[in-house]
């Protein structure tokens, strides 16, 4: 029980500073808190991310802490272009259930399964709006290279794309395999 509550504290805390959301409450002298939107209203989604390198270390944390179960999509923090890929793949996957799309593995882990994984990770700078987080971890015994390739828009930052492999033949982009289509 101690484990599963662990689990939940973390990806609870995971989603809230990979959003931005990491200030504490505020204060109980500070004033009320605003008024719940009304029905008709919609809560704004607040997307992207302030430290994309935290986005990654968090991701891989969360799946430590749940070995055995799906993590929670990081998907508020996907750019436009890396949203409407999945969108389509999405699409495309619903109206041929009968054929095994491109994804039939967590792109994260570079596998069908894992086992809890502590990776090394990296940051580099690719220009004033352009970071890559470099994730180097083992898999059951095999080397795994991720580097998450992110962008800067509106002061935010969001995941755009990830490159697997070490620039070898055995790797691969995601956004290419977004659009990979077997008809």
């Amino acid at each position: 029980m101690k484990h599963a509550w662990l689990s939940l504290v973390a990806i609870g805390a995971w989603s809230a500073a990979a959003i931005g959301q990491d200030k504490p409450p505020a204060a109980a002298n500070e004033a009320a808190t605003p008024e719940a939107p009304k029905p008709d209203e919609e809560t704004p989604v607040v997307r992207g991310v302030e430290d994309p390198r935290e986005l990654v270390a968090q991701t891989y944390e969360a799946y430590r802490l749940s070995p055995d179960r799906p993590v929670p999509s990081p998907s508020f923090a996907y750019s436009d272009r890396l949203r409407a890929l999945f969108d389509a793949y999405d699409a495309w996957q619903s109206a041929h259930q009968d054929l095994v799309g491109s994804l039939n593995f967590d792109w994260w882990m570079n596998a069908q399964d894992w086992a809890p994984v502590e990776p090394s990770l990296t940051e580099s700078r690719d220009g004033p709006d352009r970071r890559t987080v470099t994730a180097h971890f083992s898999n059951y015994g095999t080397s795994v290279v991720n580097r998450f390739r992110f962008i800067r828009q509106g002061g935010r930052w969001y995941l755009d794309d990830v490159v697997n492999g070490d620039g070898g033949a055995e790797g691969w982009v995601l956004s290419e395999l977004l659009q990979e289509r077997e008809e």
